[in-house]
């Protein structure tokens, strides 16, 4: 299946450029849209497109203006991202919901190399846009061109691993304990032992051992864990196109950076990559995840009343929801 090249969801939407976007950058240089610059930025967003499959996207909104534009270009060793909008009331918000969606499909979909947007430190809102959608500022890229200082920050990136290394282990393990105090529905209640957690988590270790199942994590640029969870494919010759998504999980202590979105371009990256075309997932009622997942193509398709018992006297559904890849 090839990317998408439309993106909308009910608050806005994104779409490749056409010549009549001219007149959008000419808005947002502050100059006429006859001047030959404008039409000049749209022909490069076009070629870029043509020649490798993603570029410039321009953003409308729910009314369907044409409010601004993330930007992507190819590098030999990155993708750098853009973004502009005109200003007025939410222009911000307009921003940060555009780089998000933006990030996410290219985390899911492009080549698989670090996405980065470069900044003025004096910049606080585009930093505080692109922080907001999961990027991180990466010190060691910051660089000086003709004496301007720029901070450069980097999207977090996606490993899809058929094991889990030791060190790998034990932060995954430290994340899924803190996940479950913090009230996570990912198989226990909280307080469940850090014993009790690592004999499933070691369990997983040895269905990756066979092929089964791959274990997708979601790193910071910097190296710390940001998320993790399992595609674990079907057996069986009928049902061997599917997979279920299990353990889906983000550090709770970083929530509000976009993770969660990011994580599950992952899992569909990873299921993709697998040869799934279709995916499942279940999750305990009550959470509010169906919403969650739901934004991301997901449609409920079956409900176990009471099927998961979280305590006595606190019997929840166990919701199961799919979508196809």
């Amino acid at each position: 299946m090839t990317a998408p090249q439309t993106i909308t969801t009910d608050a806005i939407s994104l779409h490749p450029p056409v010549d009549d976007d001219a007149q959008l950058v000419a808005e947002l240089m502050d100059v006429p849209v006859s001047a030959d610059r404008p039409a000049q930025i749209v022909r490069g967003w076009r070629e870029h497109w043509d020649e490798h499959g993603y570029g410039a996207w321009i953003v409308q909104d729910a009314d369907g203006r044409r409010v601004g534009f993330v930007g992507l270009r190819s590098h030999p060793d990155f993708i750098r991202v853009t973004i502009r909008v005109v200003e007025g009331e939410g222009g911000d918000d307009l921003a940060a919901q555009a780089l998000r969606l933006v990030v996410g499909h290219s985390l899911e979909w492009l080549p698989d190399l670090p996405l980065r947007i470069r900044v003025a430190p004096e910049d606080i809102a585009t930093r505080f846009v692109a922080e907001s959608a999961g990027l991180v500022h990466v010190p060691d890229l910051d660089h000086v061109v003709d004496g301007d200082e720029w901070q450069v920050l980097e999207l977090p990136y996606v490993r899809i691993a058929d094991r889990i290394p030791p060190r790998a282990r034990e932060a995954m393990l430290t994340m899924w304990v803190e996940v479950n105090d913090a009230g996570g529905a990912v198989g226990f209640v909280p307080g469940a032992s850090e014993e009790q957690v690592a004999a499933v988590l070691d369990g997983y270790a040895a269905k990756l051992a066979d092929g089964s199942t791959v274990c997708v994590a979601l790193n910071s640029p910097l190296g710390e864990l940001l998320g993790f969870g399992f595609v674990a494919r079907a057996t069986g010759a009928t049902v061997a196109h599917t997979a279920n998504l299990e353990r889906i999980m983000t550090d709770p202590a970083r929530r509000g950076t976009n993770h969660g979105a990011l994580l599950m371009a992952g899992l569909h990256r990873g299921a993709r990559e697998m040869g799934v075309e279709l995916v499942t997932l279940d999750y305990r009622g009550g959470t509010g995840l169906g919403e969650f997942y739901t934004r991301y193509g997901y449609t409920e398709v079956g409900r176990i009343p009471g099927g998961v018992r979280v305590a006595p006297g606190d019997d929840r559904d166990g919701v199961i929801m799919a979508r196809s890849l």
